[in-house]
């Protein structure tokens, strides 16, 4: 089930500092060690952020999508112009920003659950992303998952 972006719950200022690192794809363990953190008050930072832009239990890839949607960090900059897509391929493409499983990935994109896997290795090579974080950070800065293209931002799953 597809849910709209809701406003958000003020960020505190540890909450702003540790979502603009996850913004520029840094793990909890990373973000830990750049901020002189115990990586469980990373961890329990990371579990508010998801409470409070309402994607609770979501993957990084999506946490990533729902801070850099949301406003609570800056987009960063495009590293290289945006590569040419086809409408599919920028459909896969916000369908992964916002969902975890195959089949809702699959039923957003149009496409069958059995060929996201494949698709988004396509994806991932011809837009030049290491994995899914990166291409949601490169979507976000050429943008492809702004305003101007919206994607709601949940996790899916069995619970939504």
């Amino acid at each position: 089930m597809t849910t709209t972006l809701f406003p958000t719950t003020p960020l505190t200022k540890a909450e702003r500092d540790v979502a603009a690192l996850v913004a520029t794809g840094l793990g909890p363990h990373t973000i830990a060690a750049r901020r002189r953190l115990a990586p469980s008050t990373v961890k329990k930072r990371l579990h508010t952020l998801r409470s409070k832009l309402h994607c609770p239990g979501a993957p990084h890839h999506v946490l990533v999508h729902a801070v850099l949607s949301a406003g609570q960090a800056l987009t960063p900059p495009a590293p290289r112009p945006a590569p040419d897509v086809s409408p599919d391929q920028a459909r896969l493409w916000r369908a992964l920003a916002v969902h975890r499983l195959a089949p809702d990935i699959g039923q957003a994109a149009g496409i069958a659950p059995s060929a996201v896997k494949k698709r988004t290795a396509q994806l991932l090579t011809a837009v030049g992303a290491r994995d899914l974080t990166h291409l949601v950070i490169l979507g976000h800065a050429w943008g492809q998952l702004t305003a101007e293209n919206p994607a709601p931002v949940h996790a899916s799953g069995g619970d939504r």
